[in-house]
């Protein structure tokens, strides 16, 4: 009679499902199977007993059925009718462990880092304290494209459940997700996944040249002003949508964003939204007279209502003008004028310096 050969089996989570295959090579068709598991242990009697049904050559034992921490051997045996099985299967062994936790050091609850580049470290810890023969770091782009796959590597003797890697070339704003795979000793292969954004700032230097007389040398020292710029692009979302998502928005040509009244654009967390020294450039079209742009910051981001200084840009037929708030003091401006620019695309050019704002409007040549 012909025997069941089990296929490989693969260490698992017993707190999970588990799908035994096997083949057979009788040439009765088969549906029933019935599998026998114990303890690897000598003269140990069974933990499982139990059969499955199925067209599939499967055997699905169920969650919880046995038990972290433990080496098992399983056999099984299908039935060829209503009377008699064949001979059981050679036993094969497996282990089962409990799943790993992994926490990403560089990278909190913001997911911000603040260096183009860095060395990253996971820890991982795991009940049965299977250690790990090698890892892998990947980094991949917003969509999951992977940008660099970096060497398989061997945990060091020191800290051996500790892992990194040296990450370099970030680019600012870009939205990444680096991933960790591990390999331990006992065959089991887990993946843990990070999302973060590079958030550093740029210096850069000003077009600020101060000379300074030192006349007991007869000398002039000249001094360039060092300064830092801030520029991380925001995320924007619509209130009350279930998702904060871009993909929430609806689309004009594959380019241009559609933002409806009753449903306002809204951005958190803007490098720019301060209270002054700020530039920005905004791409508008279709904007009609009245009310087209409201920024303000908040003085605590879990308060809505604390708010702090404020912006309103109003449209007109041929120019825009700006009003800041800020306690009982308000500042007016206006941007250069442009004839017939109605509905119109253009860029709005924005400079504001403590409450001195100022504005350029420039007009985009229909295709």
């Amino acid at each position: 009679m012909v025997q069941p050969i089990i296929n490989t089996v693969s260490n698992f989570d017993a707190t999970e499902d588990h799908t035994f295959k096997y083949t057979y090579l009788g040439f009765e068709s088969t549906v029933t199977t019935e599998m026998s598991i114990r303890e690897d242990k000598p003269n140990s009697t069974a933990v499982y007993d139990g059969t499955w049904d199925s067209f599939d050559k499967i055997h699905v034992l169920q969650k919880n059925t046995l038990s972290n921490g433990h080496s098992y051997l399983a056999k099984l045996r299908v039935k060829i009718d209503d009377s008699h099985w064949s001979e059981w299967s050679a036993e094969t062994t497996f282990m089962c462990f409990d799943k790993p936790h992994f926490t990403w050091e560089q990278i909190g609850d913001s997911k911000f880092i603040y260096t183009n580049q860095a060395k990253f470290s996971v820890i991982y810890t795991q009940a049965q304290s299977e250690p790990v023969e090698k890892y892998q770091f990947t980094l991949l782009d917003e969509r999951h494209n992977t940008v660099n796959e970096y060497p398989v590597r061997v945990p060091d003797p020191l800290t051996p459940f500790r892992f990194t890697e040296d990450i370099g070339n970030l680019k600012k704003g870009k939205l990444y997700y680096l991933k960790c795979k591990v390999i331990t000793k006992h065959d089991m292969i887990y993946e843990t996944m990070e999302e973060f954004i590079p958030q550093y700032i740029v210096p850069t230097l000003s077009s600020i040249v101060q000379p300074k007389m030192i006349a007991e040398d007869g000398q002039v020292s000249i001094l360039m002003l060092l300064k830092q710029i801030l520029g991380t692009p925001a995320k924007p979302y619509v209130p009350n949508r279930a998702t904060d998502s871009d993909y929430q928005y609806s689309y004009w040509k594959n380019d241009l964003v559609i933002i409806p009244k009753d449903n306002p654009l809204m951005f958190t967390r803007l490098g720019m939204a301060k209270a002054s020294d700020f530039v920005a450039k905004v791409w508008c079209q279709n904007v009609g007279n009245g009310l087209m742009l409201d920024w303000m910051t908040r003085t605590d981001e879990k308060n809505p209502n604390g708010l702090g200084p404020k912006i309103s840009f109003y449209k007109h037929n041929d120019y825009i003008t700006a009003e800041k708030t800020f306690g009982k003091i308000k500042s007016r401006t206006r941007s250069n004028i442009i004839s017939g620019l109605g509905r119109q695309p253009f860029y709005l050019y924005i400079k504001v310096q403590e409450y001195r704002i100022e504005m350029y409007i420039e007009k985009i040549p229909q295709k």
